[in-house]
Parts: structure tokens; sequence; C-alpha cells
């Protein structure tokens, strides 16, 4: 009986001893930053707040977790409580590798973010924490709410939103709005471009954040796309407008639409331009300049038809207008504008075949002359080379500065290249966005007011 007392003794000891040893270190999570790829939205960021302050840590020893997947830990460095880097403070950013596969569930598909997004922080199998003399043989660090709120490029962007009239109805619209106002170009006291994006079908709604990072729109303030823009004082950049509505662009009073009727959105969207240019009197109207992918694209096509000669250049994006609702006077419009159309040959989802191929072609036979066509094989990926993407995704190439060539201007077959989309250098520019700064509007319309609300948030 005794042996037994001091056997169970000895191991109440070890017990303790093992308890003693085996510490727990507690973390409070305090936000997440989300990256937007070519083909992919990701958490890529972690920062938290450790029980007490502490050194840098070693990344190789931590595992992350981010609703459901198991993410490498790249660097450790100490911030401030939104991951800014501060020396002395008390909150811990971790950098994640960057993770495959478009949206990881940041989103319900609904044009809205997660409620629940998991995030942890744990030791990897094995691994022993050091602080100090401390050995710590755990983590304590989880949140479901990871989504509540993050980091992203979106806060780059002032928003807003603006109420207008809707088209072909007697009620108002609400549309949602963000803009890039860099101060470098506010207090240059010169006229600066401005450059408009209408977002695909995927990213209509009230959270305008979800049209930033969806298709990587946030890449047109990055500085390889600003670096292509010049104002009137010759400093480079340029102003960028997205803009959202609740549902998407190819709304009607008659339903969905594909070109046979006017788009609901379609006078508010134009009386928010109006107001925005109105605001900001440093908007050079002369270099306003309109794009969108699918259903935005389909907008863009119809505004050009709507407001002829209001906008410099537009860029339209495997745009869903299709071609058998455009009358030839129509055509006849947008044979006098400027326009760069982007598009792959493989395009499931809107068939260049019936919407902007023919539609090119009849531009071209009524004499556009400054009207050029991208013609992409597929789209191939440029962050991850040799990945193959969904052949609707021909926004990567734009968001990714590589649209460098044209067809050629013929009525005849297209020629689907890789190598920038032809073989024709547009007016002799490098890329699109070359082209686009350098289309001015000889007389550009005055901005036409036609009432409306405007709210900055």
């Amino acid at each position: 009986m005794n042996k037994i007392r001091l056997f169970a003794a000895a191991l109440a000891a070890c017990a303790a001893v093992l308890s003693a040893s085996a510490q727990t270190l507690k973390m409070e999570p305090q936000v997440v930053g989300v990256t937007t790829y070519e083909s992919s939205t990701a958490v890529n960021l972690v920062v938290v707040k450790p029980e007490f302050k502490v050194e840098i840590l070693d990344p190789s020893v931590l595992s992350v977790n981010t609703n459901g997947t198991e993410r490498n830990v790249k660097s450790v460095y100490p911030c401030d409580s939104r991951g800014a880097f501060d020396p002395d403070g008390e909150y811990l950013a971790l950098g994640l590798e960057k993770a495959s596969g478009r949206g990881l569930g940041l989103t319900k598909g609904d044009g809205v973010w997660r409620d629940e997004y998991s995030v942890s922080v744990g030791l990897k199998k094995g691994k022993v924490l050091k602080v100090g003399k401390q050995k710590y043989t755990a983590i304590e660090c989880a949140t479901d709410k990871a989504l509540k709120d993050f980091l992203s490029e979106a806060d780059f962007f002032n928003k807003g939103t603006f109420t207008g009239k809707a088209t072909g109805k007697a009620e108002d619209i609400t549309l949602t709005y963000a803009s890039y106002e860099p101060w470098s170009l506010k207090g240059d006291g010169k006229a600066n471009p401005l450059v408009i994006w209408l977002h695909g079908g995927g990213e209509g709604g009230v959270d305008v954040s979800i049209t930033l990072l969806g298709n990587e729109v946030v890449s047109l303030i990055r500085p390889q796309i600003q670096s292509h823009f010049t104002t009137e004082g010759g400093a480079g950049g340029a102003y960028v407008l997205s803009i959202q509505c609740p549902t998407m662009w190819m709304g009607s009073v008659h339903g969905f639409s594909h070109g046979e009727y006017p788009s609901l959105y379609a006078d508010v969207l134009k009386s928010c331009i109006d107001d925005f240019v109105a605001n900001h009197p440093d908007v050079d109207r002369s270099r306003i300049y309109l794009g969108g992918c699918s259903n935005g694209g389909y907008m863009t096509v119809a505004m050009l038809m709507r407001y002829p000669k209001f906008f410099a250049a537009a860029y339209p994006t495997c745009e869903a207008y299709t071609n058998q609702y455009i009358s030839d006077n129509e055509i006849a419009l947008l044979a006098e504008e400027n326009i760069w159309i982007v598009q792959s040959y493989d395009d499931q989802t809107v068939d260049p075949k019936t919407h902007c191929i023919p539609m090119f072609q009849r531009i071209v036979k009524a004499g556009g002359k400054n009207v050029w066509m991208s013609m992409f094989e597929n789209v191939q990926g440029i962050d991850n080379p040799g990945q193959k993407l969904l052949g609707h995704f021909s926004w990567c190439y734009l968001f990714n500065d590589a649209v460098t060539h044209s067809q050629e201007q013929s009525e005849g077959d297209v020629k689907p290249s890789n190598d920038g989309g032809g073989t024709v250098a547009p007016q002799g520019h490098a890329n699109i966005f070359e082209w686009m700064n350098a289309q001015v509007l000889t007389m550009p319309e005055p901005p036409q007011q036609q009432g409306g609300q405007r709210r900055r948030n």
C-alpha cells in the first residue's frame, strides 16, 4: 500500500511539473488584412495582441488557420492595432504566404462579406515557443468574426452614396461609390484625369469594398497603372471612381436586359458622375474615362450610346451588351468614340462571337478610326504563370497591365493572341492605359446636373 501511495505521489509530482512547464500563451485577435489578386481574394495578415509584450517571434513555429485552410506564416513584426509597423508596439502582425483559390470563402456570394469567418493562431505540432526564459507549448487565439473589421487597399478610397432618379421609374435609386483622390493631385492646382470603373454581375450591393476587391479594381491605384497617367501639370496619376449599383447594371423596368431595354441605372449613374465632377473642380472634364467588366462592360457600352461624346475614352472588358440589340444608328455613334475592347476568345459566360466581335466589326465598317479590340486566346495567370483561369476573367489582363496590342481594324476574322491581344499597337502606345491617357475630348460637354442627393461617409 505504501508503494502505491509513493507511486501516486510521484505521478502527482510529475504532473505538477509538467503542468508548470506546459504553459499557454494567450493572444487576442485584433484585425485581419485582405489582399485581392488576379483571381483570388485572401486574408494575408493577422494582427494579434499577446497578453504581454513579446519580442519578435520565430514565424516557423507558428500555425495560422483561416476559414479552415492551414496557412504558412512568413513574417512576424511588432505593430500597432491596425498592423502598421511599430518597434515599440504591443501588437504582433503575422504575414501569411499567399493562398490560392478564388475568394477563399470571404463573401457569401450575394454582395456582402461573410458574417462568420474563422481565424486561429497556434503552434505547429511539436514546436515550443520561447519568450524570454519561459517556454510555451500552446497558443490560445481564435475568432469566428474575423471579417467584421479588416484592412485592405479599399481603405485608400473615400466612400459615399448618391441618390437620384431611376430610368423609366418615378422613384429614387441610391448608388454607392468609392473614390481615390491622391493628395499629390488635389493640391497641384491642375486638371487631373478621372478613371471610372463599373463592376461585374457578382459585385453589386451596398458595400463598395466588394466592388473594389472582387475583381482587383484596387490595381488602378497601384503605382504601375497610376504611372501611365499624367495631369495637366505633368505630374503622374489619376483620380479613380468606382460606382456600385444595388443589383446589376443590366437591370431594367422590364427585368434583366441584354440591351433590349434601357438600364434602370443609366440616368442616376450619369448624375452621380456629374455630381462627382462638380464637387471636384480639378477633374479634367475632357479626360473622363469609363470602363467595366461583363455587366459593367454592358453598362459602359450603354453609356457611350446614351451620352455620346461625354467620355474621352472607354475600355469595356468582356462586355455583355448583345450585338443584335445595337442599331445601325447606335453603331454610328460608337464609331465616333475612342474605345478599346478587351476579351478572351474562350469566354463561356459572355460569348465574344455574339457580343464584342460583331460590334467591333460593325464599328470598323461604319468608319470608326480609334476603336480597338484585344482578343486573347484564353486567360493565363500572370501572378501565377502557367495557371489557366476561366475565360471570363479577361479583366485579369487589364488589371495586370498586360493589354498591349489590338486586333487589326478589319471586318474579317479575329486572330486571338495571348501576346497582348493582337498585333497592332494602337496609335503607337505601349499599352491600354497609355493610350487612354492620350485621349482628350476636343469639345467636352458641360456637366448636366439632373438632381440628386450626395452623402459622403
